[in-house]
């Protein structure tokens, strides 16, 4: 397993402490999600828009990240904009929390592999049983995923017709059963090399300056919160 998701490689903050990108990125995210004001918020998302250009991260980025949550912040600002009209600042604080938080989280994931994000959930001491469970999905997903390309394979192979033929039905339960033998292979297999349902500490480095200077720059978006008109 490559352990990767969604890396972009030329990203500038690949080489930044996981745990300096979880601290900042999510911390800005909350503060984005607290903004009170039309006013803040811009200023927030005046902040984001500079961390997105010293990312190196495109427009086309930015814009596919968007696109995932528009459909559900564009149905609760038009819900807001009906029932307060004519008061459009609900509406265009929910749609500027959900464009902010996403596009702060998703420079975490184009930055961080699994691997390392996990390593820094441990150094950061959250609570062992998420940090296993994180861990043990991606990778169980991973399993899923490995599972369904060898079925695409085998029937291929045996039948000449391509997998979109097959029925859906039978084919997720097909994928749900050999998926599950081989989740009892797997444990079986970490179970006989001493695995007692927790991991090992992730090994890394001590925070360097630039780990220091990154959250603390990202943690700069919390700093509008405290204007008040």
């Amino acid at each position: 397993m490559s352990g990767r998701l969604l890396i972009v490689e030329d990203c500038s903050w690949v080489p930044v402490d996981s745990r300096a990108k979880i601290v900042g990125l999510m911390g800005a995210a909350l503060a984005v999600s607290a903004a009170p004001s039309v006013v803040v918020l811009g200023i927030q998302l005046g902040l984001i828009a500079g961390v997105l250009l010293v990312s190196r991260l495109s427009l086309k980025w930015a814009l596919q990240r968007c696109a995932l949550v528009t459909p559900f912040a564009a149905m609760m600002a038009a819900f807001l904009a009906f029932e307060r009209a004519p008061d459009y600042a609900p509406s265009l604080l929910v749609l500027g929390k959900a464009y902010g938080s996403v596009l702060v989280l998703g420079i975490l994931i184009a930055s961080t592999s699994v691997p390392d994000l996990v390593t820094g959930l441990q150094r950061l001491r959250f609570p062992a049983v998420l940090v296993v469970t994180a861990s043990f999905t991606y990778r169980y997903a991973q399993l899923l995923e490995d599972e369904w390309a060898r079925m695409a394979r085998a029937r291929l192979s045996r039948s000449g017709r391509s997998a979109g033929e097959a029925a859906w039905g039978s084919r997720f339960a097909a994928l749900f059963l050999r998926s599950w033998d081989r989740a009892e292979r797997v444990a079986a297999c970490m179970a006989a090399r001493g695995f007692d349902g927790s991991m090992a500490d992730g090994s890394g480095s001590a925070f360097e300056k630039r780990d220091w200077m990154f959250a603390g720059s990202l943690l700069l978006v919390t700093v509008p919160l405290l204007w008040r008109p």
